[in-house]
């Protein structure tokens, strides 16, 4: 009997990528999609490496949700930045939708890894007919962006608290990237950053969305006074998006 059992979706995301004859011991609690390379997202397949975070299933919403203000909002040519883009599957994905429905746009990609960033490269010419209006910027946060003004923000910032990290799936601590997962003392410390930096970046009434950790209010965070905000739970019921929004009687721009 092998030490380590493979749930049913490892095996078929093994035998997907031609492993179907692994002996699950030479894993050890290696993810599989480090294994082979490769994950899904919204039904798209990412290459991944240890550079990146493997994309999680919570983090579709982020997607979904800048798809849906999209349309009500009837954006015609929406200005979007993925921060934090790892292997760039919010980016990406939003980009791959919107070309979908034939909806132009211009999307901004960064990273403070460049290891990560070559990544999401590797990806947006894997995925996407043309990448024209993709623009990959290493940068720590908006640090290094031009002045430019969003839409929509999206953002998978590390937020895990340091006293979390130990307690992590071997799966998770021992091989996804560090510097992806450590939040500082109670998790916010980056959010906290990229929201004080925020409001010139933001149209009137543009929206930022971030996961968060299951332990964070709104009092976790420090917000401007010029923006307004709210936490979404996930399907499980759990605190895990806050979504901030430039008011639009702020005279920003």
């Amino acid at each position: 009997m092998p030490s380590r059992q493979l749930s049913p979706l490892e095996l078929n995301h093994l035998r997907k990528h031609g492993f179907s004859d692994l002996d699950p011991d030479s894993l050890g609690k290696k993810p599989v999609e480090y294994f082979t390379g490769h994950a899904e997202f919204l039904g798209l397949d990412f290459l991944v490496t240890p550079d990146t975070l493997i994309p999680r299933l919570e983090s579709e919403y982020l997607v979904q949700q800048a798809v849906q203000i999209i349309a009500d909002q009837k954006i015609s040519h929406p200005v979007i930045a993925d921060i934090g883009t790892g292997s760039g599957c919010l980016g990406l994905s939003l980009a791959f939708n919107l070309a979908q429905r034939q909806i132009p746009y211009t999307i901004f990609l960064s990273d403070i890894s460049p290891q990560a960033l070559k990544v999401a490269e590797q990806n947006a010419a894997k995925l996407l007919t043309s990448t024209a209006n993709l623009f990959f910027e290493t940068s720590d946060l908006l640090k290094s962006f031009p002045s430019i003004k969003f839409d929509l923000l999206l953002a998978n910032l590390p937020y895990i608290p340091t006293k979390n990290l130990s307690r992590l799936d071997p799966s998770v601590r021992d091989y996804e990237p560090r510097l992806a997962l450590a939040g500082g003392t109670d998790g916010t410390f980056y959010i906290n950053r990229l929201l004080k930096d925020l409001p010139p970046f933001l149209f009137r009434g543009g929206v930022a969305i971030f996961e968060i950790d299951d332990t964070h209010s709104l009092t976790s965070f420090t917000l401007p006074s010029s923006l307004s905000a709210q936490i979404d739970k996930d399907v499980h019921g759990v605190p895990r998006y806050l979504t901030v929004r430039l008011k639009t009687s702020s005279l920003l721009d």
